[in-house]
């Protein structure tokens, strides 16, 4: 049927090779999308494995054409099922005709900057976590799994104050992060099993003990409580306020990693922030550069029913994946697109057509200006309270879902004069 539709004349599949070698080549090079979009245009296909079709869609514009045109037709759906711990699924992938109440309870909340309320507590967790991994603590580790453990400490710590209103020094933050470790050891959940479910309901009992007792007036559930006083018994809800801790915690642990890959790889960027006249919008800017790079690469869907879309058909059941990377990658919009310049951000804001690292849908990330915000505390942080030396490093890699630096990427840091 493949062979068929491909040489068909009319509303034929998009360009590209059926070779069971695609699956590989996507995951040992991260050129391998560009190269394709390079040779066989905007949109093109693959081979994905287990008989599946993968068709890629480059630009923003048209990629949000095709989300328009066929809503119908295409679902997001996630690689691991959680309906039996969270009724209604995770927010991004729920269904239609309940996803804009939740999406509007979560974005009221989240609405204002959060982390303005309080920078100075998350200044302090950057610090500490920082302070330690100079002190080379723990020493039973690696220096690569204390780099990575620092961060993750980061990430956790901010992310509970911020969302639920927990100070890293409590009670309560020391059994969050035991039993979100429990959740997902590796900071997302791949599998649901008897150690995950029970791990979510100690998650479930201690935030409704932490919503009791009246969480932080100024952090996401505080709002949420005030707003809606009912949402702390919707379990929909509640289990979407975990799994935000959840995933965010690793996606924003990978993408301080990246950051401080790049800002390695450029010293004049750093002598930059740290000089005394620096402009104020620099940190934010390597966070922005960062994103346009590495660590957001793609909105991925399945399509319900065949359809077509620019003149290529769409078969029912293939994968269909927006690319995010390659669309950021737009000489004509980008000078030196593979390169690192922050500076490019300064003094200018790209339309959606040409940065969307955050989705360009309804699904896209409620939380944005929250990541680039607690990043750019972390840049800050990082450059003026530290010098520091790359020790180990090596390729790229492809990880559960992103290029990820090489697992040996590790630093060393103290803490400046």
């Amino acid at each position: 049927m493949i062979v068929r539709d491909a040489s068909s004349r009319r509303n034929p599949l998009p360009p590209g090779s059926l070779s069971s070698a695609s699956l590989r080549e996507a995951r040992s090079d991260d050129r391998f999308y560009l190269r394709q979009h390079r040779l066989l245009g905007p949109i093109f296909k693959l081979f994905w494995g287990s008989g599946d079709l993968k068709i890629c869609v480059v630009g923003f514009a048209r990629g949000r054409r095709l989300l328009n045109q066929h809503r119908g037709e295409l679902r997001l759906v996630n690689t691991t099922d959680i309906t039996s711990l969270v009724p209604d699924e995770y927010l991004r992938s729920m269904d239609p005709a309940i996803h804009p109440r939740y999406r509007r309870l979560f974005r009221n909340a989240l609405h204002a900057d959060l982390v303005a309320q309080d920078e100075t507590s998350y200044r302090r967790i950057v610090r500490d976590a920082l302070n330690v991994l100079a002190e080379n603590s723990p020493t039973d580790l690696s220096p690569p799994r204390r780099f990575y453990a620092a961060l993750d400490r980061i990430a956790n710590d901010a992310l509970l104050l911020v969302l639920w209103g927990v100070a890293p020094d409590s009670r309560a933050a020391a059994s969050l992060r035991e039993a979100f470790g429990r959740l997902g050891p590796d900071g997302r959940v791949a599998h649901v099993g008897p150690p995950q479910i029970a791990a979510f309901a100690d998650l479930r009992r201690l935030l409704g003990e932490i919503v009791d007792g009246g969480a932080g007036e100024h952090s996401m559930l505080g709002r949420m409580r005030a707003a809606e006083p009912a949402a702390a018994r919707d379990e929909t809800a509640m289990g979407n306020a975990i799994y935000m801790v959840e995933r965010g915690r690793h996606d924003l642990r990978d993408l301080l990693r990246w950051i401080v890959k790049y800002l390695s790889d450029d010293p004049s960027i750093i002598a930059e922030l740290r000089a005394p006249n620096a402009d104020p919008d620099l940190a934010q800017a390597c966070v922005l550069e960062t994103l346009r790079l590495d660590q957001a690469e793609l909105l991925g869907r399945k399509a319900l029913s065949t359809f077509t879309f620019d003149g290529f058909r769409f078969p029912r059941g293939s994968w269909v994946s927006i690319l995010i990377r390659e669309s950021h990658r737009d000489p004509s919009v980008f000078d030196d697109p593979d390169v690192f310049r922050p500076k490019r951000f300064l003094g200018r804001r790209y339309s959606t057509d040409h940065y969307a690292p955050f989705g360009i849908d309804e699904h896209q990330c409620l939380g944005a200006s929250l990541v680039v915000r607690l990043s750019a505390i972390f840049v800050l942080e990082l450059t003026r309270g530290f010098d520091w030396k790359v020790i180990a490093d090596g390729a790229r890699r492809h990880g559960e879902l992103h290029w990820e630096p090489s697992p040996a990427f590790a630093i060393e840091l103290r803490p400046r004069a």
